[in-house]
């Protein structure tokens, strides 16, 4: 096949315009930059991304609305939009970028030394939930102190499990099965038909200040002793109803057992 090259003094300086076009394409499938804006009201949400440097005005490149990716495409949904200034990756077909997908760069890149990865051995999932450092003035670029908010782990070697979430902020909820725990507040509430507490060995219960268990009809409890080191109060309408009158057993007074009269 005979290729006739083009005058470039009539294609800009470009003996091959076709060559350089193909050129151009194969160096734009494959593109880094960072989120420069989101639209989380789209449908789906979107991003803007920033390719090169912003400072430079001859080699940098915004990119039009990008739809957001996530794990699934169908069926299960998992969603954790990326954020603006996030570091990402973009995979254009044909070097499109008005049709590229959107991916977090991989890599995590620490804007501080003292910035760690989340685990520094094998065998470790953990998942970390951390308020991003900022810059400037709004949310995600506000010159805040990067802060752990929540976090989720599992140990492969050792079996355990972590669920974290902030210190006197927020709440924990299981749900599932007709039951419900939930953390909150310093307290934790469960809820569910029946409670049922199997044990082999011991099982137990401190709290620092008040414990109270409330059942609708009935509450039994087996054992073959009870030991109370605290006061007892039996025949009570109410926590604040506190009557004066000791139980009298055959050895005598109880010690801290108290009833009303009638």
């Amino acid at each position: 096949m005979v290729k006739f090259l083009r005058d470039p003094a009539s294609t800009g300086g470009v003996s091959d315009p076709e060559a350089t076009d193909i050129d151009r394409r194969a160096q734009d499938v494959v593109k880094f930059g960072k989120i420069k804006e989101v639209d989380y009201k789209r449908q789906p949400p979107a991003y803007r991304v920033l390719i090169g440097d912003e400072n430079d005005e001859d080699n940098h490149n915004i990119t039009d609305w990008l739809p957001a990716g996530g794990m699934r495409a169908k069926g299960d949904r998992e969603t954790h939009f990326l954020e603006k200034n996030e570091k990402v990756v973009l995979l254009a077909e044909g070097g499109e970028l008005a049709t590229a997908q959107v991916y977090p760069a991989g890599t995590y890149t620490p804007e501080n030394e003292d910035e760690k990865e989340t685990t520094d051995k094998a065998g470790v999932w953990r998942k970390i939930f951390a308020k991003p450092k900022s810059k400037g003035g709004q949310d995600g670029e506000g010159g805040e102190e990067d802060q752990i908010l929540g976090e989720i782990s599992y140990d492969r070697n050792t079996g355990d499990w972590l669920i974290k979430g902030i210190k006197d902020k927020g709440s924990i909820t299981l749900e599932g099965s007709g039951c419900k725990i939930v953390m909150k507040d310093g307290t934790i509430t469960m809820t569910a038909k029946n409670l049922k507490i199997e044990m082999e060995e011991n099982v137990e219960i401190e709290a620092g200040e008040d414990f109270k268990s409330t059942a609708g009809s009935e509450s039994v409890h087996e054992a073959e002793s009870f030991v109370t080191v605290a006061e007892t109060y039996l025949g009570v309408d109410s926590a604040d109803d506190k009557p004066q009158d000791k139980v009298v057993t055959e050895a005598g007074p109880a010690k801290k057992t108290f009833a009303k009269v009638g």
